[in-house]
């Protein structure tokens, strides 16, 4: 039996931070309470004096488990949290050769999975978690001293209790994320690598190899009671994509229609392919939220350039089903993706201003390029020179395309200060010739948005 503190690092206060419900780490937590051992989770938004006195390192734990969701903010251009991490992780050193002990330090977390390498020397830990952290931590709560000073990474691998344990959470811990926030909560329905290929797309290399399980409805069913019960109304399954498998799918909106939660609504990452009209019709009454879809570009050549298994086509189809059946819907663009041009935002906004409704475009400028990407590989850059943001090479001229070409109705103010501050961030990068295998039109500008640690991550 071993003592393991866990550390949401993600409920950090910090710039342009927005701290959810800490699904991830509570699977670890859940795997390691039900082996027998003693664990702690320290969540910020829960214990907000914990951030300052550090009293929960005044005991002598075998490991310390740093979890990091997002190496990002969502919504700020050209920034990161990573020295955030760095900062706060050399203070937990400090209190902890303070104290005299010498436990595990251990990385993991989605985001922490992305730069594993890098992270576990940056952060000052014994050895680093990629992909699903549960057996992982088990292994190492068996005999933690084999893993001191260890470094590197360990892979992931599945656990069984996915398919057979109930996961239910502390109530002191959703108290304080239905109180602190607008209460929505993650729910996992399946562990199986995303089929789609998108070319800036990192999922299938944190989710690792996996047997393809899907939770059973049953215990399902019992997670989303139990959620319902403490007092959240807005469930997110944090599936790649929800519908990737439409039969099981199907079995999920069928369930929640059967349990006719009060209140409850729900949400998730959808495709348009596969999107039938018995899927849409199903949809209908059964409290979704929101059907998100991510075409990010509605100009077939950049479309295939991304690495979409479907094209504008489709997108037609999912909207006219999804009309029939009057379902909310959110559909992500970002402008700037490989062989973006004059004509390919042209045909974008066309589509969107043909086809989408004003409160249904979700719009962004510049693709954050991630390791083990489609985009990173074209760009030929090492990992760790990609921790800081570095965005794919673009025409700054995007920005004034979208504008002179997307309907004025689009043009909200969240919308057009997106786009002041992705254009203002632009301006502070170096020009460079393009890089990658699209080759730009002659005479044509590009720019890498990069930072190397300068503080808040960007150049100055």
């Amino acid at each position: 039996m071993s003592r393991v503190l866990l550390v949401n690092l993600a409920s950090l206060p910090m710039d342009g931070n927005q701290p959810i419900f800490p699904l991830g780490v509570r699977c670890v937590q859940d795997a390691l309470d039900r082996a027998g051992h003693v664990t702690r989770l320290v969540d910020f938004v829960e214990e907000p004096k914990g951030l300052v006195d550090l009293e929960w390192l005044g005991h002598e734990w075998d490991v310390i488990g740093f979890t990091i969701r997002n190496i990002d903010p969502i919504d700020i251009t050209c920034s990161t949290h990573v020295d955030e991490y760095i900062a706060f992780a050399e203070r937990v050193r400090t209190e902890l050769d303070r104290r005299g002990f010498h436990p595990v330090l251990v990385g993991g977390g989605p985001g922490f999975s992305l730069f594993g390498s890098t992270l576990v020397g940056k952060l000052g830990l014994d050895v680093g978690v990629i992909g699903p952290g549960e057996q992982a931590m088990l292994d190492i709560a068996t005999d933690p001293r084999s893993f001191k000073d260890r470094g590197g990474v360990i892979q992931g691998r599945r656990h069984c209790g996915f398919l057979t344990d109930t996961l239910r959470h502390p109530s002191s811990l959703m108290t304080a994320y239905t109180n602190a926030h607008r209460a929505m909560i993650g729910v996992e329905t399946r562990r199986k690598t995303c089929y789609q290929t998108c070319a800036y797309c990192p999922y299938a290399y944190i989710d690792g190899d996996n047997a393809g399980d899907l939770k059973p409805v049953d215990v399902l069913a019992d997670e989303i009671r139990g959620i319902h019960r403490e007092g959240f109304r807005r469930i997110f399954f944090t599936d790649g994509i929800f519908n990737s498998e439409l039969r099981y799918a199907k079995k999920v909106v069928e369930l929640v229609r059967e349990l006719a939660l009060d209140g409850l609504t729900w949400s998730a990452y959808f495709t348009p392919k596969p999107f039938d009209e018995d899927f849409g019709e199903m949809l209908q009454g059964s409290g979704v939220e929101a059907v998100v879809v991510s075409p990010d570009s509605l100009d077939d050549t950049v479309m295939r350039n991304l690495g979409k298994s479907f094209d504008s086509r489709h997108m037609v189809r999912f909207l006219e089903r999804s009309r029939k059946n009057a379902l909310p819907v959110k559909v992500n663009v970002v402008f700037g993706g490989p062989g973006e041009t004059r004509e390919s935002v042209r045909n974008s906004a066309r589509f969107i201003n043909e086809n989408l409704n004003d409160d249904e475009l979700v719009m962004h400028v510049g693709y954050r390029v991630l390791p083990a990407t489609a985009l990173a590989r074209q760009l030929g850059m090492d990992d760790d020179l990609l921790l800081y943001p570095t965005f794919y090479p673009f025409d700054l001229d995007v920005f004034n395309w979208v504008i002179q070409d997307l309907d004025s109705r689009f043009m909200t103010p969240q919308l057009m200060m997106n786009l002041m501050a992705g254009r203002a961030s632009a301006r502070k990068m170096a020009r460079v010739e393009a890089m990658g295998v699209i080759a730009p039109a002659q005479g044509t500008t590009y720019l890498p948005l990069a930072s190397r640690g300068s503080g808040n991550g960007c150049n100055r």
